[in-house]
């Protein structure tokens, strides 16, 4: 770019960022006043993500640190070893945890047995069930054939052929090694990993930037570390989990009511394009694992997927222990799977994979935990240290030297004590922890990519940012994003780019292809006018109501009663084309109603000159947990807003 050209562009820039704060003081002198004296994440002449307070009083009267219970206490019977030399695993009875177990049984001895854990491919539903064999004897010594994946296993003291007790059940899963290294041994095959880095996405559900910060010091000050790269204008695209993670993996977030439908249909989810599947035409081996089976991302009120997705899928695994093994629940969701932790199976699964292939063959694996996040957002506080534990080990084993990896979540608490503590609860749901950690080898090799990155951290992002990115990973000689086919765009953000190159200052959110309702970037001010707030708050309710008619949905659910409003925000637009039409605003109402004091939140339009308002009822917020009122349906987004009548 030439001299002349820079300084052109340095003019716009100033152009607009002074056109806007004129705006900004001529239309709303009190948030322009306001603006000026605070810090944000991102602060360009189109988007103003304000910096909250983590550590607020309205939300700490709320915050306390829970302890961690292990799953057990006793020691192992079984031990899972790999042979390096067999490319083989093997099961090892501990003598010496043997005879413990085993005093007070005198001259019994211990007899163990296995079932092999599966998935059943002629199962109409093949993700929501599991295959188990019949139980084989367990030897001493045991060596795992390559065709099993995952066991269950059960120990007993016995007396001759008497059964005297069940001593421990457990089980156990295998990354098997089934690449054909011909007449090669692994390390013949070692990936080019300037070429082919590995990838690794590792998600924790439901967990802020803020709440990161309040519950995981500890994780935090690892992820601060050189060569980790904090996204702190990333914003989430939809609601929940599923859309968010299918911006990231297919570049289409859909959440209306139709798209919803279809993936209640065995097979569609299959027909979306993941990008691990692009990965594997690449020539990386591909691994998915999930904690919590009913509430799985892709298996939620879903079939989730009819032909296994990855090469190394734990779904089935994780659906079987649930089942075969007892477990226990802690901060609102299934915790330990028998004798150890359903997140250390996960991320178990991720070391193992890893392990498998840092000779052979480049990986792309997502694994994600549900269980300590997802219901209590001070489950998070347990899982601090174990997280650690689990970051220390991968860096210690080289994984990080070797890979770029991506710590991140889906969004934000959505319902509860923090959503509705106060309006930062607004920006938090909507604001996710995003990091990015590259390898020195990484920095050294493409380090405009890198200075683009760090650049980046400031600058509005979101999911279909990070799947671009992920393309560019598998071309990294792409100078601009000129270089990649249009089919590889994200379907939904034909704007949205890789993270490796510069995102533009003046980005708003349609640009990151965030909708106005997920929106952190605009300035807002409290509505004063009591009967502006009346008004409303009435019409939102009567919409409310008149959505229930139009869908023949008001014999199964109750008509609303407004209850109370709590605020009324008046969101204010940086773009000089909103200010055309000076009868039109956004507002952000949260209000209670009857039956159940339901709480919501909507965004709406409202026409002055009119008096008329434009929502979308599907898109409203419930701001507390919802389950138990609406049993009476099963389509996630009439859930939202139905109180069902039989409840009551």
């Amino acid at each position: 770019m030439s001299l002349w050209s820079n300084v052109f562009l340095l003019c716009s820039i100033e152009f607009l960022l002074c056109k806007a704060k004129l705006s900004l003081h001529s239309h709303y002198p009190n948030v322009a006043r306001t603006l000026e004296s605070k810090k944000f994440y991102v602060d360009s002449p189109s988007c103003k993500m304000p910096e909250m307070d983590p550590f607020s009083a309205d939300i700490m009267r709320f915050f306390k640190r829970k302890q961690f219970r292990e799953c057990s206490s006793d020691k192992d019977l079984l031990i899972s070893e790999f042979d390096p030399h067999l490319r083989q695993y093997r099961i090892q009875i501990d003598e010496n945890s043997t005879q413990q177990h085993l005093k007070k049984f005198g001259n019994a001895t211990l007899k163990c047995e296995y079932q092999v854990i599966g998935r059943n491919k002629k199962d109409s539903f093949p993700d929501i069930h599991f295959s188990l064999s019949k139980p084989q004897p367990l030897s001493e010594s045991f060596l795992v054939p390559k065709t099993i994946d995952f066991i269950c296993t059960q120990c007993h003291a016995v007396y001759g052929n008497t059964e005297l007790e069940l001593l421990q059940k457990d089980a156990f899963l295998f990354v098997q090694d089934r690449l054909n290294h011909g007449h090669k041994s692994p390390e013949d095959h070692r990936p080019d990993l300037e070429s082919k880095p590995n990838v690794i996405i590792l998600g924790i559900d439901s967990t802020s930037r803020m709440n990161l910060r309040r519950a995981m010091p500890k994780v935090l000050k690892f992820l601060q570390r050189p060569g980790w790269f904090e996204m702190q204008g990333y914003n989430k695209v939809g609601e929940n989990t599923l859309p968010n993670l299918l911006a990231i993996l297919t570049g289409n977030a859909e959440e209306d009511a139709l798209f919803n439908g279809r993936f209640r249909h065995s097979g569609f989810i299959d027909k979306l394009k993941f990008i691990w599947q692009l990965f594997k035409k690449h020539g990386y081996m591909t691994a998915f694992g999930e904690d919590c089976g009913k509430i799985n991302t892709f298996n939620y009120q879903k079939p989730g997927f009819k032909q296994q997705p990855v090469d190394y899928y734990l779904r089935n695994f994780i659906v079987a222990l649930e089942t075969v093994l007892k477990t226990r629940r802690e901060f609102g969701n299934v915790f330990c799977l028998g004798r150890k932790l359903g997140f250390k199976y996960v991320f178990d699964f991720a070391r193992q994979f890893m392990q498998r292939f840092e000779n052979s063959a480049p990986v792309f694996g997502i694994f994600w935990s549900n269980s300590f996040t997802h219901e209590d957002f001070l489950g998070a506080t347990a899982l601090d240290h174990v997280f650690l534990e689990y970051l220390t080990l991968y860096a210690e084993l080289g994984f990080f030297n070797r890979s770029i990896v991506m710590v991140l979540s889906d969004h934000g608490y959505r319902y509860g004590v923090t959503r509705q503590a106060s309006k930062s609860g607004y920006l938090e749901e909507r604001l996710p922890l995003m990091f990015i950690h590259v390898p020195p080898w990484f920095r050294k090799r493409y380090p405009q990519y890198v200075e683009n990155l760090k650049i980046n951290q400031n600058r509005l992002s979101s999911g279909f940012d990070l799947h671009m990115t992920l393309h560019h990973l598998l071309q990294l000689n792409a100078t601009s994003m000129a270089d990649f086919s249009p089919k590889l765009q994200a379907s939904q953000c034909k704007m949205c780019q890789s993270l490796f190159f510069q995102l533009p200052d003046n980005r708003n959110c349609s640009h990151a292809g965030i909708r106005e309702k997920w929106c952190s970037c605009e300035p807002t001010e409290t509505v004063t006018n009591q009967s502006l707030l009346k008004k409303v708050a009435h019409e939102v309710v009567h919409q409310m109501n008149q959505h229930l008619r139009d869908r023949n949905l008001n014999t199964l659910c109750e008509n609303f009663a407004l209850k109370k409003v709590l605020y009324l925000d008046s969101k204010i637009s940086l773009s000089d084309d909103s200010l055309e039409d000076e009868q039109l605003h956004t507002y952000i109402i949260t209000f209670d109603t009857n039956p159940t004091s339901a709480h919501f939140e909507a965004t709406v339009q409202w026409n002055t000159e009119r008096q008329t308002l434009a929502m979308n009822v599907d898109e409203l917020s419930r701001l507390e947990s919802y389950e138990k009122h609406s049993k009476c349906t099963s389509d996630p987004i009439i859930k939202k807003y139905c109180i069902c009548k039989a409840f009551k």
